[in-house]
C-alpha cells in the first residue's frame, strides 16, 4: 500500500511540475503556415522568416516541423564577415553549446543564408553561406557550412567548418577546417587542428593527435610527413 501511495505522489509532482512548465512558456501551436518570428511557437507545416532571429534579449524558441523557408536579401554579404563565426577555444564551445538556441527545425531548412545559432535535424539547403549551432542530418551550402557541432553529411562547394563533428566533409578550394573530427574529409586541402579519427583525402592533409588514413600530394600527421599515403594508428 505504502508502494501505491508513493507512486500516486511521484506521478502528481511531476504533473503538477510539468503543468507549471507549460504555464510558463505558453507555447502556440500554428498550422499549416506560419512566421518564425514569433515567440514560443511550435510551427507544423511551414515557417517562414526573413531574417534573423536570435540577436534579441528575450528568450524565445520557435519549433518547425516540417519546412522552414527563409529569405533574406543580405544572404550574400555574409561572407563579408571579418572572422569565422565558429567558436576559438573549448570554454566558448562549451558555453555556446550550453546556451539558448532560438530556433529549433525538424525536417527540412531552406534558406538564402542561415546566420544564427539554430540547432537543425534533418536536411539544410543554403544558398550562400550556412551557420548554425547545431546540425545533425545534411547540410548543404552554396559557398560555406560553418557548424559548432555537426554529425552528417556537411557538403560545402566552397569549404567547410566545424568545432566538433563526425560523419563526411565534402568541399572544394577552401577545404575543410574542423577542431574534432571523426570520419571522413574529402576537398583539395584537410585539416583536424586538435584530434581526429577516420581518414583525409586532399592535395593536402594535415592532422594533430590522429588516428588514420591520409592520402593526398603531402600528408603531415604527428608521426610523420609523407607524400602520396601517410598513416597514424597509435602515439
Amino acid at each position: 500500500m505504502k508502494n501505491y501511495i508513493l507512486i500516486a505522489f511521484t506521478f502528481l509532482v511531476s504533473f503538477q511540475g510539468f503543468c507549471q512548465n507549460e504555464i510558463e512558456e505558453k507555447r502556440n501551436l500554428r498550422f499549416p503556415v506560419w512566421i518564425t518570428h514569433s515567440k514560443n511557437t511550435d510551427i507544423v507545416g511551414l515557417s517562414l522568416g526573413a531574417f534573423p532571429t536570435d540577436y534579441g534579449n528575450d528568450n524565445r524558441l520557435t519549433r518547425t516541423f516540417g519546412v522552414r523557408l527563409e529569405v533574406f536579401p543580405l544572404s550574400f554579404f555574409y561572407f563579408l564577415a571579418p572572422k569565422t563565426p565558429i567558436s576559438n577555444n573549448e570554454e566558448t564551445y562549451q558555453s555556446f553549446m550550453n546556451g539558448h538556441t532560438t530556433q529549433q527545425i525538424y525536417g527540412l531548412n531552406l534558406s538564402t543564408g542561415t546566420f544564427e545559432g539554430i540547432d537543425a535535424y534533418g536536411v539544410s539547403v543554403t544558398g550562400f553561406m550556412h551557420y548554425s549551432r547545431k546540425n545533425n542530418g545534411i547540410s548543404i551550402a552554396g559557398m560555406s557550412n560553418s557548424i559548432e557541432r555537426a554529425n552528417g553529411i556537411i557538403i560545402g562547394f566552397g569549404g567547410n567548418e566545424v568545432f566538433q563533428g563526425n560523419g563526411i566533409m565534402l568541399a572544394s578550394v577552401w577545404g575543410n577546417g574542423a577542431m574534432r573530427f571523426n570520419g571522413v574529409q574529402i576537398s583539395v586541402e584537410n585539416v583536424i587542428f586538435e584530434k581526429g579519427r577516420g581518414v583525409q583525402i586532399g592535395f593536402f592533409n594535415r592532422a594533430k593527435n590522429f588516428r588514420g588514413i591520409q592520402l593526398g600530394l603531402w600528408n603531415k600527421n604527428d608521426k610523420r610527413s609523407f607524400p602520396i599515403i601517410n598513416w597514424q594508428f597509435k602515439s
